[in-house]
């Protein structure tokens, strides 16, 4: 049992800095054994090329297994910290995330009609290709982080900002502002409640 995790861990060296490429999330189809690869990396915001968010401490575990002659797939999960900007006071804080990550991995269908197009169907929408007779987990990997942003970052426990004030207005949707309170134009309202008579 041990010689077989030192022989895979060598393999899986050997695949990463051992490679042409030189890129960390590339794995040659023909170096990945036929009972799977085991994948434990820490990545560097360069690893993912063109990225667009701030990150770090990530890290990419699982296994790269062949479930065809030309297919392989991912099962892992991917974890680290973004440096975000509150969408209420526009304080800097980090947020944590741990997200699980499965690809499927096909040859390109070689039917295609005319050249440099390939018609997809529903279920290839889900598929990765392997080009080069090469695994390359980059894009996916990015694209999943890039989904873990929050949409609307908020401070995690309390606001961080410089007017912690206007943050608890604009989260309970209170106005805030040069008379904010005082426009005239919303008088009628002021004693209206939802369901019953002012």
């Amino acid at each position: 049992m041990r010689r077989d995790v030192a022989k895979r861990t060598r393999l899986a060296a050997h695949i990463l800095w051992g490679n042409d490429m030189g890129k960390i999330l590339q794995f040659p189809l023909s170096q990945i054994p036929d009972n799977g690869l085991d994948v434990a990396l820490d990545l560097e915001m360069d690893d993912l090329e063109e990225v667009w968010f701030r990150a770090s401490g990530l890290k990419l575990i699982g296994r790269l297994e062949k479930t065809g002659s030309d297919e392989v797939s991912f099962q892992g999960r991917l974890s680290g910290r973004f440096l975000l900007e509150c969408s209420l006071g526009l304080a800097e804080f980090i947020h944590p995330f741990d997200e699980s990550l499965a690809i499927y991995f096909s040859q390109i269908p070689q039917d295609s009609g005319s050249e440099g197009e390939v018609e997809l169907n529903e279920e290839d929408l889900e598929v990765a290709y392997i080009e080069n007779e090469t695994v390359d987990l980059t894009t996916p990997v990015r694209d999943q982080i890039g989904l873990a942003i929050p949409v609307q970052p908020r401070c995690p426990d309390k606001c961080l900002g410089e007017a912690p004030e206007t943050c608890r207005k604009l989260d309970e949707g209170e106005s805030v502002g040069v008379g904010a309170e005082s426009d005239p134009r919303w008088g009628p309202l002021s004693g209206w409640k939802p369901g019953g008579s002012a």
